[in-house]
C-alpha cells in the first residue's frame, strides 16, 4: 500500500478490541476517515466512545450497517472468522480486507522480527525483545503479545528512537489477511493442532502459519525449528533459512551442544551459555531461547552480550508462572496454555504429583493425547468451564476427574485434598472466552485466589 493514499481514505474497521482500536488511532493519525463497526453491544464502553470521538471516527455498536461497505478497504479484527455474513458481503464487493499487523507494517521502516507458531511465541518474543534491549537497541514489542502493533508504532513516533527494531508476535488469525507484510526476520517455532474450531482443516491452519514467509526475498531471513517434524516436512519459501535445534545431531545455526546454548557462524562454534543456568526452566525453554538467538544473529554477534541477555531474562506472566505455595502445595499459572500441545509441555515440566486444571472454551482438540503423561502423575484432573463435559467424556475412562465448573472451586478442591509436595497447575488447553475476557484475566484470577489463601507464601 502506498501510504500517501491513506490521507482521506475511507476505512472500515470491524471489531473494537485492542488491535481494532489501535488500527483506528493509527490510520486516523495519518488522515484516514474511520468507521468502527462492532457487532457486540458489550464492547460499547465509555472509554472506547471517548477515544473514537477524540480521533473523529464514526462508530456503530450492536450491528453492521450498509455503511461498512462504503470504504476503500477494511481492517478486520483477528477474532472475526472468515465465514461470517459481513465478511461475505465485503468479499462480494471486492473490497480489500487487511489485518492490523498488515496495516501497521505499511508505516514501519525499521527492521521487523516476527514470530509465529503454535506454542512458545510469547516467551520467545519477550526473549528477543530483552536480548535487543540488552544490546542497546530501541526494541518495541507488540502484536499478539498483548499490545497491538499499531499502538507500539504510534508510541515509537513520540520516542524518536535511534536504533529501532519492532518485535511482533503474530497469530494465524493475523496472518490470514496479510498482503505485503515482509519482516526482515520471520520465525516459525512449531506446528501442532490448534484452532480447529476456526479452520476447515489442520492443514489450513498450518498453511496460515506458513503465510509469514509469503513475501520473503533475498534481504530477509526465515527462522525454523529443526526439531519440529511437521514444520521440517513442509516447503519453506525463503532464500535464506536459519535453523535452531535442541536435538542438534545434524547441526544448526543456533543449537544445544554438550550442554551449551550456542551458535554456528561460518562453521565456527560459539558457545553462549550453559543450559543449566538459563533462568527459565524446561527443555521447551531451551528451544525458545535458541529461537530468540537465531532471530537476533544479524543484530547481535557478541556471545557475551547474548549470554548477558539470556541470564537476566525473567519468566513471562501466565507461562508456567510460579505464584506461591499453600500448605506445601506449589501453585503454577499457565493460563497462556490455550491448546493441548502447550499443556503437554507444561505437564512435562513437573515430576511431582499433579493437580491439573483443564477447561474453558473448547477449540476442537483431542484431549486423549494428555492421558499417557497424566496416567502415572496426576492426582486428579479438575475440569472447569464450557469444555468440562467434553473433556470428561474423552479422558474420564482413564483418569480421575472432577467437574468443578470454576477455577476457584478447583483451587479449593485441590487445597482440601492435596498433600505437601504436590503441584497445582492451571494449564487449561482451552481458550478463556467462556468465563473471562482473555487468558490474562483468567491467569490473574487464578493468581489472586491462590494468594488470598490462608497459609500462602511467595
Amino acid at each position: 500500500m502506498d501510504i500517501s493514499r491513506i490521507e482521506n481514505a475511507k476505512v472500515t474497521i470491524l471489531g473494537s478490541q485492542r488491535s481494532a482500536m489501535g488500527a483506528a488511532q493509527l490510520l486516523s493519525h495519518f488522515g484516514a476517515k474511520i468507521l468502527v463497526s462492532e457487532l457486540s453491544t458489550d464492547h460499547f464502553t465509555a472509554e472506547k466512545r471517548k477515544i473514537l470521538a477524540e480521533i473523529g471516527a464514526e462508530f456503530e455498536f450492536g450491528y453492521h450497517s450498509e455503511d461498512v461497505l462504503n470504504c476503500d478497504f477494511v481492517v478486520v479484527s483477528p477474532g472475526i472468522p472468515e465465514n461470517v455474513e459481513i465478511i461475505s458481503k465485503i468479499r462480494a464487493k471486492d473490497i480489500p480486507i487487511y489485518s492490523e499487523i498488515e496495516v501497521t507494517s505499511w508505516f514501519i521502516t525499521a527492521p521487523i522480527i516476527a514470530v509465529t507458531g503454535s506454542n512458545g511465541k510469547t516467551t520467545t518474543v519477550n526473549l528477543i525483545h530483552h536480548l535487543l534491549k540488552t544490546a542497546g537497541y530501541d526494541s518495541y514489542l507488540g502484536g499478539n503479545v498483548g499490545v497491538a502493533a499499531s499502538e507500539v508504532y504510534l508510541k515509537s513516533l513520540k520516542d524518536e528512537p535511534k536504533k529501532p527494531i519492532f518485535v511482533l508476535e503474530v497469530s494465524s488469525f493475523q496472518l490470514d489477511n496479510i498482503d505485503s507484510f515482509k519482516p526482515e526476520v520471520a520465525a516459525i517455532l512449531n506446528l501442532s493442532p490448534d484452532h480447529l474450531d476456526r479452520y476447515p482443516s489442520l492443514n489450513a491452519y498450518y498453511e496460515s502459519k506458513l503465510g509469514i514467509f509469503k513475501n520473503m526475498d533475498s534481504g530477509t531471513v526465515a527462522v525454523i525449528n529443526q526439531d519440529d517434524a511437521e514444520l521440517m516436512q513442509r516447503p519453506i519459501v525463503a532464500e535464506n533459512v536459519r535453523q535452531f535445534a535442541v536435538n542438534s545431531q545434524n547441526g544448526a545455526d543456533a543449537m544445544l551442544a554438550e550442554g551449551m546454548l550456542g551458535t554456528m557462524r561460518n562453521n565456527d562454534w560459539q558457545p553462549i551459555l550453559s543450559a543449566k543456568v538459563l533462568p527459565i526452566p524446561g527443555r521447551h525453554n531451551f528451544s525458545n531461547a535458541l529461537a530468540a538467538v537465531a532471530s537476533v544473529m544479524d543484530f547481535i554477534d557478541d556471545p557475551k552480550v547474548l549470554a548477558q541477555g539470556l541470564m537476566t531474562f525473567s519468566a513471562v506472566p501466565h507461562r508456567i508462572e510460579y505464584v506461591g505455595k499453600v500448605n506445601g502445595i506449589r501453585c503454577y499459572n499457565d493460563s497462556k496454555a490455550t491448546n493441548i500441545a502447550s499443556t503437554l509441555v507444561a505437564i512435562d515440566s513437573f515430576s511431582q504429583p499433579l493437580w491439573l486444571i483443564l477447561g474453558g472454551k473448547d477449540k476442537g482438540g483431542d484431549f486423549t493425547t494428555l492421558i499417557p503423561l497424566l496416567e502415572g502423575q496426576s492426582r486428579e484432573v479438575l475440569l472447569v468451564g464450557d469444555a468440562a463435559q467434553s473433556i470428561e467424556t474423552q479422558v474420564g475412562h482413564s483418569l480421575s476427574v472432577q467437574n468443578l465448573e470454576t477455577i476457584e472451586a478447583a483451587i479449593n478442591y485441590c487445597l482440601e485434598n492435596g498433600n505437601e509436595g504436590d503441584v497445582l497447575l492451571l494449564s487449561p488447553a482451552c481458550a478463556s472466552f467462556d468465563q473471562f475476557k482473555d487468558y490474562e484475566a483468567r491467569g490473574d484470577h487464578f493468581r489472586s485466589i491462590v494468594r488470598a489463601q490462608k497459609g500462602w507464601t511467595g
